[in-house]
Formats: structure tokens, C-alpha cells, sequence
């Protein structure tokens, strides 16, 4: 491995990144290690359910991706305790 590729993690070598990497963000390495959400508000849109809100769960390593609807705005922490005890 020459210099350039030393101090990048096994994964940014495989896809061939050419980019200088950010160290303030280590490569995940383990499923669950590190989880993005968003909340959303579906606008004028409503599902058939009522449900014009929704929230993100995506795991960075393994870019799964849960989708939760809900009806009100206050619900997203009771949907995480939903996601965590369901991973």
C-alpha cells in the first residue's frame, strides 16, 4: 500500500475514494454503530391512516432504512423506543 492509501480505512480502499477522508468521521465498521433519522412533515399529503408525519431511521454501515408514519409531531422519541427494542 503506498503512502497515499496508509492512513484510509479498508472500505474507502475498496471503493476507490479519491477524495482526501475526514478524519473527524470514522469509516463504521458494525451494523447499528451509528443511526441517522429524520422527521418529516408529509405537508398537505396524508396517508390513508391519517398519518401526516413521518420518521427516518438509516443505519450508516448497512444503509437499511426503516420508514415510521405518524399522526402527531410529539411522537417521534415513542417510535424510537419502537425501532430500538426492534433492533
Amino acid at each position: 500500500m503506498d503512502d497515499k492509501q496508509s492512513n484510509k480505512c479498508d472500505i474507502c480502499v475498496k471503493s476507490k475514494i479519491i477524495k482526501k477522508t475526514c478524519h473527524s468521521i470514522e469509516c463504521r465498521t458494525q451494523c447499528l454503530s451509528f443511526i441517522y433519522t429524520e422527521r418529516a412533515n408529509l405537508k398537505q399529503t396524508m396517508s390513508k391512516g391519517g398519518k401526516s408525519y413521518s420518521v427516518t431511521f438509516l443505519d450508516d454501515f448497512s444503509r437499511y432504512t426503516n420508514v415510521y408514519l405518524n399522526k402527531h409531531k410529539d411522537e417521534p422519541f415513542d417510535i424510537f423506543l419502537i425501532y430500538r427494542a426492534k433492533v
